[in-house]
Protein backbone atom coordinates (compact mmCIF):
# COMPACT_ATOMS: atom_id res chain seq x y z
CA UNK A 1 0.00 0.00 0.00
CA UNK A 2 3.03 2.38 1.33
CA UNK A 3 4.68 1.56 -2.38
CA UNK A 4 1.70 2.00 -4.07
CA UNK A 5 0.46 5.34 -2.61
CA UNK A 6 3.81 6.88 -3.27
CA UNK A 7 3.73 5.92 -7.19
CA UNK A 8 0.37 7.93 -6.91
CA UNK A 9 2.30 10.93 -5.66
CA UNK A 10 5.27 10.58 -8.00
CA UNK A 11 2.47 10.41 -11.10
CA UNK A 12 0.69 13.37 -9.87
CA UNK A 13 4.32 15.12 -9.22
CA UNK A 14 3.76 15.81 -5.17
CA UNK A 15 6.98 13.70 -4.92
CA UNK A 16 9.99 13.16 -6.80
CA UNK A 17 12.12 10.42 -8.25
CA UNK A 18 14.32 10.73 -5.27
CA UNK A 19 11.91 9.75 -2.60
CA UNK A 20 10.99 6.73 -4.98
CA UNK A 21 14.28 5.75 -4.88
CA UNK A 22 15.09 6.00 -1.21
CA UNK A 23 11.75 3.79 -0.83
CA UNK A 24 12.98 1.07 -3.11
CA UNK A 25 16.14 0.34 -1.41
CA UNK A 26 14.39 0.48 1.98
CA UNK A 27 11.91 -2.34 0.76
CA UNK A 28 13.82 -4.45 -1.17
CA UNK A 29 15.56 -6.59 1.54
CA UNK A 30 11.27 -7.54 2.89
CA UNK A 31 10.81 -8.73 -0.37
CA UNK A 32 11.38 -12.46 1.03
CA UNK A 33 8.63 -11.80 3.50
CA UNK A 34 6.08 -12.68 0.71
CA UNK A 35 6.78 -16.51 0.49
CA UNK A 36 5.85 -16.59 4.31
CA UNK A 37 2.10 -16.09 3.08
CA UNK A 38 2.17 -19.74 2.56
CA UNK A 39 5.03 -20.93 4.49
CA UNK A 40 4.30 -24.12 6.56
CA UNK A 41 6.75 -23.04 9.99
CA UNK A 42 5.66 -26.69 11.56
CA UNK A 43 7.73 -28.54 8.80
CA UNK A 44 10.74 -28.94 8.82
CA UNK A 45 13.08 -26.11 7.67
CA UNK A 46 14.56 -26.15 4.30
CA UNK A 47 18.45 -25.71 4.31
CA UNK A 48 18.62 -22.12 2.38
CA UNK A 49 16.57 -19.55 2.01
CA UNK A 50 16.39 -15.92 1.01
CA UNK A 51 19.89 -17.48 -0.58
CA UNK A 52 21.41 -17.87 3.11
CA UNK A 53 21.69 -20.47 5.43
CA UNK A 54 18.87 -21.08 7.31
CA UNK A 55 19.29 -19.97 11.04
CA UNK A 56 16.23 -20.76 14.08
CA UNK A 57 14.88 -17.39 13.62
CA UNK A 58 14.39 -17.53 9.78
CA UNK A 59 11.70 -19.95 10.70
CA UNK A 60 10.08 -18.34 14.06
CA UNK A 61 6.48 -17.25 13.17
CA UNK A 62 6.86 -14.43 16.08
CA UNK A 63 10.28 -13.47 14.80
CA UNK A 64 8.85 -13.13 11.57
CA UNK A 65 5.62 -11.42 12.35
CA UNK A 66 7.46 -8.71 14.33
CA UNK A 67 10.50 -8.07 11.77
CA UNK A 68 7.43 -7.60 9.34
CA UNK A 69 5.74 -5.14 11.78
CA UNK A 70 8.89 -3.43 12.02
CA UNK A 71 9.81 -3.09 8.45
CA UNK A 72 5.46 -1.91 8.20
CA UNK A 73 5.80 0.81 10.61
CA UNK A 74 9.03 1.92 8.97
CA UNK A 75 7.19 2.22 5.77
CA UNK A 76 4.31 3.98 7.07
CA UNK A 77 6.76 6.53 8.87
CA UNK A 78 8.49 7.04 5.22
CA UNK A 79 5.13 7.79 3.57
CA UNK A 80 3.96 9.96 6.85
CA UNK A 81 7.15 11.80 5.62
CA UNK A 82 6.69 12.55 2.23
CA UNK A 83 2.96 13.63 2.42
CA UNK A 84 4.28 16.40 5.12
CA UNK A 85 6.94 17.37 2.58
CA UNK A 86 4.89 17.39 -0.35
CA UNK A 87 3.54 20.08 -2.58
CA UNK A 88 0.96 20.61 -5.37
CA UNK A 89 3.63 20.75 -7.84
CA UNK A 90 7.08 22.19 -8.00
CA UNK A 91 7.73 25.40 -9.05
CA UNK A 92 8.09 25.42 -13.21
CA UNK A 93 5.73 22.39 -13.81
CA UNK A 94 2.39 24.49 -13.24
CA UNK A 95 1.21 27.83 -15.58
CA UNK A 96 4.20 27.49 -17.31
CA UNK A 97 6.61 28.91 -14.90
CA UNK A 98 9.69 29.19 -14.78
CA UNK A 99 12.76 27.16 -12.67
CA UNK A 100 15.54 29.40 -11.64
CA UNK A 101 18.94 28.50 -12.65
CA UNK A 102 20.38 31.13 -9.66
CA UNK A 103 22.05 34.73 -10.74
CA UNK A 104 25.04 33.56 -13.62
CA UNK A 105 26.46 29.66 -14.57
CA UNK A 106 29.60 29.72 -13.51
CA UNK A 107 31.63 26.35 -14.47
CA UNK A 108 35.52 25.22 -13.60
CA UNK A 109 37.96 25.98 -16.24
CA UNK A 110 38.94 22.85 -18.49
CA UNK A 111 42.34 22.39 -16.61
CA UNK A 112 40.77 22.14 -13.24
CA UNK A 113 38.03 19.92 -14.31
CA UNK A 114 40.85 18.18 -15.35
CA UNK A 115 42.19 17.84 -12.20
CA UNK A 116 38.53 16.91 -10.72
CA UNK A 117 38.67 13.83 -12.52
CA UNK A 118 42.34 13.24 -11.57
CA UNK A 119 41.50 13.00 -8.37
CA UNK A 120 38.75 11.06 -8.84
CA UNK A 121 40.27 8.31 -10.53
CA UNK A 122 43.24 8.13 -8.25
CA UNK A 123 40.95 8.15 -5.07
CA UNK A 124 39.36 5.02 -7.16
CA UNK A 125 42.79 2.96 -8.13
CA UNK A 126 43.68 3.31 -4.52
CA UNK A 127 40.41 2.03 -3.34
CA UNK A 128 39.74 -0.81 -5.46
CA UNK A 129 41.80 -4.52 -5.04
CA UNK A 130 44.81 -4.59 -6.70
CA UNK A 131 44.12 -7.77 -8.36
CA UNK A 132 42.11 -8.51 -10.93
CA UNK A 133 39.34 -11.87 -10.79
CA UNK A 134 41.39 -13.38 -13.65
CA UNK A 135 44.52 -12.91 -11.60
CA UNK A 136 43.43 -13.64 -7.45
CA UNK A 137 40.55 -14.21 -5.55
CA UNK A 138 38.37 -11.20 -5.06
CA UNK A 139 38.69 -12.17 -0.94
CA UNK A 140 42.49 -12.44 -1.40
CA UNK A 141 42.78 -8.82 -3.13
CA UNK A 142 43.41 -5.72 -1.14
CA UNK A 143 43.28 -2.23 -2.06
CA UNK A 144 46.45 0.38 -1.66
CA UNK A 145 44.57 1.99 1.02
CA UNK A 146 44.06 -0.98 3.17
CA UNK A 147 45.95 0.49 6.53
CA UNK A 148 45.57 4.69 5.25
CA UNK A 149 42.48 4.69 7.55
CA UNK A 150 40.76 6.14 4.68
CA UNK A 151 38.14 3.47 3.89
CA UNK A 152 35.79 6.13 2.62
CA UNK A 153 38.42 7.38 -0.77
CA UNK A 154 35.75 5.15 -2.95
CA UNK A 155 32.67 7.56 -2.21
CA UNK A 156 34.66 10.49 -1.78
CA UNK A 157 36.21 9.76 -5.05
CA UNK A 158 32.13 9.38 -6.78
CA UNK A 159 31.46 12.76 -4.61
CA UNK A 160 33.97 14.17 -6.81
CA UNK A 161 33.17 12.96 -10.11
CA UNK A 162 29.33 13.83 -9.55
CA UNK A 163 30.74 17.21 -9.09
CA UNK A 164 32.20 16.82 -12.37
CA UNK A 165 29.50 15.72 -13.98
CA UNK A 166 27.43 18.51 -13.13
CA UNK A 167 29.36 20.98 -14.13
CA UNK A 168 29.40 19.00 -17.63
CA UNK A 169 25.79 19.74 -17.82
CA UNK A 170 25.73 22.74 -17.15
CA UNK A 171 28.78 23.74 -19.48
CA UNK A 172 27.75 25.80 -21.96
CA UNK A 173 30.42 26.45 -24.34
CA UNK A 174 29.65 24.20 -27.30
CA UNK A 175 33.50 22.70 -27.54
CA UNK A 176 34.60 23.06 -23.90
CA UNK A 177 30.97 21.26 -22.70
CA UNK A 178 31.38 18.72 -25.55
CA UNK A 179 35.02 17.63 -24.51
CA UNK A 180 33.75 17.89 -20.95
CA UNK A 181 31.25 15.40 -21.13
CA UNK A 182 33.40 12.87 -22.85
CA UNK A 183 35.66 12.78 -20.74
CA UNK A 184 33.54 12.25 -18.20
CA UNK A 185 32.05 9.05 -20.26
CA UNK A 186 35.72 7.89 -20.74
CA UNK A 187 35.65 8.07 -16.84
CA UNK A 188 32.94 6.59 -15.79
CA UNK A 189 33.71 3.54 -18.12
CA UNK A 190 36.87 2.99 -17.25
CA UNK A 191 35.81 3.53 -13.66
CA UNK A 192 33.20 0.66 -13.49
CA UNK A 193 35.13 -1.66 -15.64
CA UNK A 194 38.63 -1.53 -14.90
CA UNK A 195 38.72 -0.55 -11.54
CA UNK A 196 35.28 -1.97 -10.36
CA UNK A 197 33.86 -5.14 -11.99
CA UNK A 198 37.04 -6.67 -13.35
CA UNK A 199 38.27 -6.23 -9.56
CA UNK A 200 34.85 -7.96 -8.17
CA UNK A 201 33.70 -4.60 -6.53
CA UNK A 202 30.23 -3.31 -7.61
CA UNK A 203 30.29 -0.10 -5.63
CA UNK A 204 30.15 2.37 -8.67
CA UNK A 205 27.07 0.98 -9.80
CA UNK A 206 25.25 3.15 -7.44
CA UNK A 207 27.07 5.91 -8.94
CA UNK A 208 25.76 4.92 -12.46
CA UNK A 209 21.92 4.82 -11.09
CA UNK A 210 22.60 8.67 -9.54
CA UNK A 211 24.50 9.90 -12.66
CA UNK A 212 21.79 8.68 -14.95
CA UNK A 213 18.98 10.55 -12.68
CA UNK A 214 20.78 13.63 -13.10
CA UNK A 215 21.06 13.59 -16.43
CA UNK A 216 18.27 12.04 -17.60
CA UNK A 217 15.69 13.27 -14.57
CA UNK A 218 16.77 15.97 -12.83
CA UNK A 219 18.55 17.82 -15.37
CA UNK A 220 16.27 17.12 -18.48
CA UNK A 221 15.52 20.94 -18.43
CA UNK A 222 19.05 22.03 -19.19
CA UNK A 223 19.26 19.56 -22.20
CA UNK A 224 16.49 21.62 -23.57
CA UNK A 225 18.46 24.39 -24.03
CA UNK A 226 21.57 23.30 -24.73
CA UNK A 227 22.79 22.27 -27.98
CA UNK A 228 24.56 18.79 -28.79
CA UNK A 229 22.92 17.45 -25.54
CA UNK A 230 20.95 14.60 -26.49
CA UNK A 231 18.49 12.68 -25.19
CA UNK A 232 17.99 8.53 -24.62
CA UNK A 233 14.27 7.04 -24.89
CA UNK A 234 13.03 4.74 -22.06
CA UNK A 235 13.16 1.60 -23.28
CA UNK A 236 17.32 2.35 -24.29
CA UNK A 237 17.91 3.47 -20.68
CA UNK A 238 16.22 0.47 -19.18
CA UNK A 239 18.10 -1.70 -21.70
CA UNK A 240 21.22 -0.28 -20.78
CA UNK A 241 20.53 -0.80 -16.89
CA UNK A 242 19.83 -4.44 -17.26
CA UNK A 243 23.04 -4.91 -19.29
CA UNK A 244 24.83 -3.23 -16.64
CA UNK A 245 23.31 -5.42 -13.50
CA UNK A 246 23.43 -8.26 -15.58
CA UNK A 247 27.17 -7.79 -15.71
CA UNK A 248 26.97 -6.73 -11.83
CA UNK A 249 25.13 -10.43 -11.06
CA UNK A 250 27.80 -12.15 -12.87
CA UNK A 251 30.25 -10.25 -11.53
CA UNK A 252 29.25 -11.11 -8.07
CA UNK A 253 28.85 -14.69 -8.70
CA UNK A 254 32.20 -15.64 -10.32
CA UNK A 255 34.19 -13.27 -8.84
CA UNK A 256 35.75 -15.48 -6.95
CA UNK A 257 36.33 -18.68 -9.36
CA UNK A 258 37.79 -17.28 -11.86
CA UNK A 259 41.26 -16.85 -10.69
CA UNK A 260 44.31 -17.81 -12.92
CA UNK A 261 42.27 -17.35 -16.07
CA UNK A 262 44.57 -15.77 -18.84
CA UNK A 263 42.80 -16.08 -22.37
CA UNK A 264 39.82 -16.35 -24.25
CA UNK A 265 39.51 -20.58 -24.98
CA UNK A 266 40.48 -20.77 -20.69
CA UNK A 267 37.70 -18.48 -19.78
CA UNK A 268 35.02 -19.77 -22.36
CA UNK A 269 36.07 -23.29 -20.30
CA UNK A 270 35.62 -22.26 -17.33
CA UNK A 271 32.36 -20.35 -17.45
CA UNK A 272 30.96 -23.51 -19.05
CA UNK A 273 32.39 -25.64 -16.59
CA UNK A 274 31.02 -23.10 -14.25
CA UNK A 275 27.67 -23.13 -15.85
CA UNK A 276 27.72 -27.26 -15.65
CA UNK A 277 28.16 -27.18 -11.83
CA UNK A 278 25.33 -25.43 -10.99
CA UNK A 279 27.49 -22.54 -9.18
CA UNK A 280 25.35 -19.75 -11.01
CA UNK A 281 22.40 -19.26 -8.77
CA UNK A 282 19.70 -18.87 -11.27
CA UNK A 283 17.36 -20.15 -9.40
CA UNK A 284 17.45 -17.62 -6.71
CA UNK A 285 18.01 -14.45 -8.43
CA UNK A 286 15.87 -12.46 -6.15
CA UNK A 287 18.45 -12.87 -3.11
CA UNK A 288 21.19 -10.62 -3.51
CA UNK A 289 22.92 -8.22 -0.92
CA UNK A 290 19.66 -7.17 0.18
CA UNK A 291 19.07 -10.67 1.95
CA UNK A 292 22.07 -10.38 4.26
CA UNK A 293 20.47 -7.21 5.13
CA UNK A 294 17.06 -8.98 6.37
CA UNK A 295 19.23 -11.10 8.76
CA UNK A 296 19.81 -7.54 11.05
CA UNK A 297 15.67 -6.72 11.25
CA UNK A 298 15.69 -10.18 12.23
CA UNK A 299 18.34 -10.20 14.69
CA UNK A 300 16.65 -7.24 16.71
CA UNK A 301 13.38 -8.67 16.40
CA UNK A 302 14.55 -12.08 17.68
CA UNK A 303 16.37 -10.52 20.32
CA UNK A 304 13.54 -8.12 21.61
CA UNK A 305 11.30 -11.28 21.65
CA UNK A 306 14.00 -13.38 23.85
CA UNK A 307 14.14 -10.74 25.97
CA UNK A 308 18.11 -9.95 25.74
CA UNK A 309 17.56 -6.60 23.34
CA UNK A 310 18.72 -3.87 25.49
CA UNK A 311 17.06 0.12 24.39
CA UNK A 312 19.43 2.45 24.02
CA UNK A 313 17.67 5.67 24.45
CA UNK A 314 19.60 8.02 21.91
CA UNK A 315 23.02 6.22 22.41
CA UNK A 316 23.83 5.05 19.22
CA UNK A 317 23.18 8.27 17.64
CA UNK A 318 25.23 10.07 19.66
CA UNK A 319 28.46 7.57 18.86
CA UNK A 320 27.67 8.41 15.43
CA UNK A 321 28.06 12.03 16.05
CA UNK A 322 30.71 10.95 17.64
CA UNK A 323 32.25 9.41 14.72
CA UNK A 324 32.38 11.80 12.07
CA UNK A 325 36.04 12.29 11.99
CA UNK A 326 37.80 10.43 9.36
CA UNK A 327 39.86 6.91 10.45
CA UNK A 328 42.96 8.27 9.50
CA UNK A 329 42.56 11.79 11.44
CA UNK A 330 41.24 9.88 14.22
CA UNK A 331 44.49 7.79 14.20
CA UNK A 332 46.64 10.74 13.97
CA UNK A 333 45.30 12.59 17.16
CA UNK A 334 44.71 9.12 19.14
CA UNK A 335 41.10 9.07 19.14
CA UNK A 336 38.99 6.32 18.99
CA UNK A 337 36.48 6.72 17.25
CA UNK A 338 32.88 4.78 19.09
CA UNK A 339 31.85 3.50 15.37
CA UNK A 340 34.10 1.95 12.73
CA UNK A 341 34.43 -0.81 10.74
CA UNK A 342 34.49 -2.80 14.00
CA UNK A 343 32.71 -1.43 16.27
CA UNK A 344 28.82 -0.45 16.33
CA UNK A 345 25.14 -1.81 15.33
CA UNK A 346 26.77 -4.20 13.30
CA UNK A 347 29.04 -6.14 15.30
CA UNK A 348 25.95 -6.18 17.97
CA UNK A 349 23.75 -8.41 15.75
CA UNK A 350 23.16 -11.88 16.66
CA UNK A 351 23.17 -12.80 12.65
CA UNK A 352 24.43 -10.65 10.07
CA UNK A 353 27.44 -9.87 7.31
CA UNK A 354 28.08 -6.71 7.37
CA UNK A 355 26.04 -3.45 7.99
CA UNK A 356 22.70 -3.25 9.66
CA UNK A 357 19.16 -1.99 7.69
CA UNK A 358 18.11 1.36 8.20
CA UNK A 359 15.00 -0.16 10.50
CA UNK A 360 17.24 -1.44 12.65
CA UNK A 361 19.35 1.65 14.59
CA UNK A 362 15.80 3.31 15.63
CA UNK A 363 14.60 0.34 17.13
CA UNK A 364 17.71 -0.57 19.30
CA UNK A 365 17.38 3.22 20.27
CA UNK A 366 13.72 4.09 20.75
CA UNK A 367 11.70 0.77 19.40
CA UNK A 368 8.68 1.23 17.18
CA UNK A 369 8.25 5.01 17.70
CA UNK A 370 11.63 5.22 16.67
CA UNK A 371 10.98 3.43 13.72
CA UNK A 372 8.52 5.61 12.50
CA UNK A 373 9.24 9.03 13.56
CA UNK A 374 12.97 8.81 12.52
CA UNK A 375 12.04 7.23 8.98
CA UNK A 376 9.57 10.13 9.02
CA UNK A 377 11.92 12.34 9.20
CA UNK A 378 14.35 11.32 6.50
CA UNK A 379 11.41 11.16 4.20
CA UNK A 380 10.49 14.65 5.15
CA UNK A 381 14.01 15.89 4.94
CA UNK A 382 15.26 14.58 1.33
CA UNK A 383 11.93 15.24 0.02
CA UNK A 384 12.15 18.54 0.85
CA UNK A 385 15.33 18.85 -0.73
CA UNK A 386 14.40 17.73 -3.77
CA UNK A 387 11.69 20.19 -4.24
CA UNK A 388 14.06 23.02 -3.43
CA UNK A 389 17.04 21.54 -5.65
CA UNK A 390 14.42 21.39 -8.62
CA UNK A 391 13.10 24.64 -8.33
CA UNK A 392 16.40 26.70 -8.22
CA UNK A 393 19.19 24.28 -10.73
CA UNK A 394 22.60 24.77 -10.05
CA UNK A 395 25.78 22.29 -10.08
CA UNK A 396 25.79 22.12 -6.24
CA UNK A 397 21.98 21.27 -5.68
CA UNK A 398 21.73 18.75 -8.52
CA UNK A 399 24.88 17.46 -7.28
CA UNK A 400 23.44 16.98 -3.51
CA UNK A 401 20.61 14.77 -4.93
CA UNK A 402 23.21 12.66 -7.03
CA UNK A 403 25.57 12.31 -3.75
CA UNK A 404 22.36 11.02 -2.24
CA UNK A 405 21.54 8.74 -4.61
CA UNK A 406 24.73 7.37 -4.52
CA UNK A 407 24.97 6.69 -1.11
CA UNK A 408 21.08 5.60 -1.18
CA UNK A 409 21.94 1.75 -0.67
CA UNK A 410 25.07 1.85 1.55
CA UNK A 411 22.82 4.16 3.56
CA UNK A 412 19.66 2.37 3.72
CA UNK A 413 21.42 -1.42 4.24
CA UNK A 414 24.79 -0.36 5.74
CA UNK A 415 24.36 1.96 8.84
CA UNK A 416 23.59 6.08 8.90
CA UNK A 417 27.16 6.62 8.97
CA UNK A 418 26.97 6.19 5.35
CA UNK A 419 24.44 9.13 4.51
CA UNK A 420 25.99 11.37 7.63
CA UNK A 421 29.36 10.94 5.64
CA UNK A 422 27.58 11.87 2.12
CA UNK A 423 26.38 15.08 3.56
CA UNK A 424 29.76 16.25 4.74
CA UNK A 425 31.62 15.29 1.59
CA UNK A 426 28.79 17.71 -0.71
CA UNK A 427 29.51 20.20 1.78
CA UNK A 428 33.14 20.13 1.45
CA UNK A 429 32.74 19.86 -2.12
CA UNK A 430 30.52 22.78 -2.85
CA UNK A 431 32.84 24.92 -1.18
CA UNK A 432 36.23 23.83 -3.03
CA UNK A 433 33.90 23.73 -6.53
CA UNK A 434 32.77 27.80 -5.53
CA UNK A 435 36.49 28.58 -4.81
CA UNK A 436 37.89 27.09 -8.31
CA UNK A 437 34.53 28.33 -10.36
CA UNK A 438 35.42 30.58 -13.21
CA UNK A 439 32.96 32.28 -15.20
CA UNK A 440 31.83 31.79 -18.54
CA UNK A 441 28.93 33.37 -20.91
CA UNK A 442 26.14 34.26 -18.50
CA UNK A 443 22.95 32.58 -20.15
CA UNK A 444 19.16 33.91 -19.08
CA UNK A 445 18.57 33.25 -15.65
CA UNK A 446 15.11 30.77 -16.00
CA UNK A 447 14.40 27.96 -18.28
CA UNK A 448 11.06 26.12 -19.32
CA UNK A 449 11.39 22.87 -18.09
CA UNK A 450 10.34 19.97 -20.20
CA UNK A 451 7.40 18.05 -18.50
CA UNK A 452 8.21 15.61 -15.98
CA UNK A 453 11.45 16.72 -15.39
CA UNK A 454 10.18 16.35 -11.37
Amino acid sequence: MAAIYLMWLYQNSRVGVLTLLLFAVYALPFIHVIPYLWFDFDATPPPVMWGLAVNPYMTDKSVIELMSMIGAVGATGFVFGALLGRVRRPTGMENNESISWGNTTKTLSLPVFLVWIVVSIALTWVSAPKETIFTAAYTQSEPININWGFSAAWMVSYAVLTFALADAMFEFRPGIGKLKRTVIMLTILLVVIWFQLLRGDRESLTFVVAAALMYYAWGRSIRGVVSGRRGLSGSKIFLVAVMVFAAAFFVGSLRSMLAGTSTISELSNNLEQIGKSGALPFDNMMAGTWSGVLLTPLSIAGDYINGSLAIQYGKTYLDLVGSIIPGFLADWIGYERPIDAFHGPAWEMTYGIGGTHAVVVPFLDFRMAGVFLIMAIWSYLFAKSEQIAIRRLTVANITLLGIVAMATPHWMWYGEKYIMNALILWIVLSVLYRIRMTKTEIRPDTVRPSPGSF
